[in-house]
């Protein structure tokens, strides 16, 4: 009988089917780190391109999602295995030491927190990643397949019981909810998982950023929004004055928010006109906005806003190249398991944003079940967020992007 595993991220949800229901390649010369976010941000701009479809605000963590996927990864074999690899643009780069490095470079410097008194060194910002696996009591496992995720993905083996499927779901619910800070909640549905559920991972993402230049509560005014379709609706809009990387491309400008440490930033990509945001998705696909930035002054107005996406990735992943993987029949997961056929069956992606003047609060799950300083110019550049546009959270080190999005209805 074929079984399947489930693997949960903070990102992302890959949850088990029932039994009847049937990259660009990476620099291996560069730094492990800078290899493996070449290759995760390649990933983030294929996912964004599936995830965009409709008018509605998204966010989503490409990094959690491609965390999520490595740990399912490391037990695929053959050509189960070559599709993932290609899929996440590993293009050879061995996984783990990649995984590792980046995640050592993402880690928060420290600066002075000049309120604190006496005076106190403190992270920049707080960046939470955690993994975790379960696996069905009595289950066999590959030993190795063990190992290598307590000791690379930080993902001891948990025994869980998921023929109490009540019990197991809030387990997996507690996990997500704490390493998230309890801002993703319920990315287990109600019903799940399947009895037959034999394993699940998951990868937990969480980011509270304050910026390195917060924005004054009393320069927040209510103002127009325009949207896509030209209606106008109010807004909180954030202004600020001050000198920041700037640069235009066509029709899109383009500004970079640092936060506090300067090691994060939010990349803004605005259209100069309301009905301009499918245009700028399409340069940023093509890489086309991965330009220089240079600092000037810029008169800022953001817009304050908060909101959770949901995703069902199930009919995204296969048709991004990795279909053997959710085929009962023809995936190959026995670097995990030898006693039963394994795939996976249910991706869901679950993420929450919220920007206001101090700064940004993020957080993401993803889940996967297999069941069986320069000179200032005299005049500022006005950069007016009154209209749909796109941002990116990223690590200005390693260029990762930790978390991307749209914002069309603040």
């Amino acid at each position: 009988m074929l079984r399947s595993l489930m693997t949960l991220t903070a990102a992302a949800l890959l949850a088990a089917l029932p039994l009847a229901r049937p990259a660009a390649a990476g620099d291996l010369k560069a730094a492990p780190s800078a290899a493996m976010s070449a290759a995760a941000n390649a990933f983030a701009r294929d996912l964004y391109g599936r995830l965009s479809d409709g008018d509605g605000n998204v966010f989503f963590s490409a990094y959690s999602v491609h965390a999520a996927l490595l740990l399912g990864r490391e037990g695929a074999r053959g050509e189960t295995r070559e599709q993932m690899d290609k899929v996440l643009r590993l293009g050879g780069i061995e996984p783990g030491a990649g995984y590792l490095a980046l995640r050592t470079a993402l880690r928060a410097p420290e600066v002075t927190d000049y309120t604190a008194k006496p005076r106190a060194k403190v992270p920049a910002y707080l960046l939470e990643v955690a993994n975790a696996m379960w696996g069905q009591h009595g289950y066999a496992f590959e030993q190795p397949y063990l190992d290598r995720l307590a000791k690379v993905y930080g993902a001891p083996l948990e025994r869980i019981d998921f023929g109490d499927g009540p019990a197991a779901r809030k387990r997996i619910n507690d996990w997500v909810a704490q390493h998230t800070h309890d801002k993703i909640k319920d990315i287990v549905p109600e019903g799940m998982p399947h009895p037959l559920t034999r394993m699940a991972l998951a990868n937990a993402i969480y980011l509270k950023a304050p910026w390195a230049d917060p924005f004054l509560v009393r320069g927040t005014k209510e103002g127009d929004f325009t949207g896509v379709d030209g209606t106008k609706s109010k807004a909180k809009l954030m202004n600020r004055m001050g000198g920041y990387p700037y640069a235009e491309v066509g029709d899109t400008q383009i500004l970079e928010l640092p936060y506090r440490g300067r090691r994060l930033s939010m990349i803004v990509y605005l259209p100069k006109t309301h009905d301009g945001l499918g245009a700028v998705e399409k340069q940023l696909r093509r890489g086309d906005l991965d330009v220089a930035r240079t600092s000037r002054l810029v008169d800022v107005k953001l817009p304050k806003w908060k909101f959770t996406s949901t995703f069902d990735l199930t009919p995204v992943l296969p048709a991004m190249g990795m279909p053997l993987a959710f085929d009962p029949l023809k995936a190959d997961f026995s670097g995990l398991t030898k006693t039963e056929k394994t795939h996976i069956g249910l991706v869901l992606h679950k993420a929450f944003v919220a920007v206001d003047e101090a700064g940004t609060e993020a957080a993401a799950a993803t889940v996967m079940m297999w069941k069986g300083g320069e000179a200032r110019p005299q005049e500022p550049r006005a950069f007016h967020a009154d209209r749909p546009f796109l941002f990116e959270i990223r690590h200005t080190t390693t260029g990762a992007i930790l978390f991307a999005g749209r914002v069309t209805r603040p």
